[in-house]
């Protein structure tokens, strides 16, 4: 983007040259994006889950009309910072709440651009071909950037030593299923694991033999659940495993398993080192509205329980959800 200026020029009387275009300078109402998008979102809630598909198009055109405006005050008003991070703010909570905008974000930008720019295809094809070519820039920049992204949250999701969840994926995947309990009604179980005196194996094996026993614990562990359960490495010897749809009593019995196959592994087979866990659980039943922070930290005072009572045992906390 030029912008023309000098001393005896102010900003309303030069025009912007994007991408071969002369746009004249808009005016800019104060609040004119939120103004635009509290009736649709109050409208939105209002419709709620009664007609998903009124609800979708109103999410549509509310976010294209604020991106629409957004965009023209960024072009407008010079490209500046402060217009960009407040169209973040604005829109980033309808891009997480509707995948459809994000899949959708390139016809929405065009379309956008289109309006702001006042280009007809019909009869503004030279100014167009150069929109059409900006666009398929972003498009492509976007695809990198995305395949960057998705490696960087791959890696940070999981845990490089064991390959299972990292403590960075914890919460958002604990709270994805704790908003599918409550909707569902369903129970839930998180469960807290510490093996029991680990600390010693590193001061008198190494480190490396003790990276060799975590690998091994957490493959016993990934071996003893579900494909639907959800195991993390919460830190150190730490781990939490997340039962969706399941109740204590079935949790307790996996648990108990995985319990009893770790205290009779034999990790490092040439020093014959045995190894016992701790664990404790608590129970979602699927109404109320606890945090992930109080569950995680039930479960943590029940595996502190456990370590209290004697270790190599599973504690149940009753539920008061």
């Amino acid at each position: 983007m030029l912008r023309a200026t000098g001393p005896e020029t102010s900003e309303e009387d030069v025009p912007l040259c994007v991408f071969g275009l002369q746009v004249l300078p808009c005016e800019h109402r104060s609040g004119c994006v939120a103004a635009t998008l509290n009736p649709n979102i109050r409208e939105i809630k209002r419709l709620g889950a009664h007609n998903e598909e009124v609800r979708v198009k109103l999410a549509s055109e509310t976010f294209y009309t604020a991106y629409k405006n957004y965009l023209e005050r960024y072009v407008c008003e010079g490209g500046t910072e402060a217009v960009l991070l407040e169209a973040y703010r604005a829109l980033a909570d309808s891009l997480g709440e509707n995948q459809v905008q994000a899949a959708n974000i390139l016809d929405v930008h065009t379309r956008a651009f289109r309006e702001v720019m006042g280009v007809r295809r019909d009869s503004d094809s030279i100014q167009w071909i150069y929109i059409e070519r900006a666009t398929e820039f972003l498009a492509q920049m976007l695809v990198v950037v995305d395949a960057f992204f998705l490696q960087l949250k791959d890696r940070l999701e999981h845990d490089g030593l064991t390959g299972l969840y990292s403590r960075f994926a914890l919460y958002p995947v604990l709270g994805s299923l704790l908003k599918e309990a409550r909707r569902k009604g369903k129970p839930l179980v998180v469960a807290m694991l510490d093996l029991d005196d680990f600390k010693a194996i590193n001061d008198q094996f190494g480190h490396q033999a003790g990276d060799e026993v975590l690998r091994a614990a957490a493959g016993i562990i990934k071996k003893g659940v579900r494909t639907t359960d959800k195991v993390i490495r919460y830190g150190g010897e730490e781990f939490v495993i997340i039962f969706p749809d399941t109740d204590m009593n079935n949790a307790y019995t996996a648990l108990e398993r995985i319990r009893s196959q770790i205290e009779a592994h034999r990790f490092l087979p040439d020093a014959n080192v045995r190894l016992t866990v701790s664990i404790g659980a608590i129970e979602f039943s699927g109404k109320g509205a606890p945090s992930a922070n109080d569950l995680i930290a039930r479960a943590d005072e029940a595996m502190y329980r456990a370590k209290r009572e004697g270790k190599n045992r599973v504690v149940c906390e009753k539920s008061k959800y």
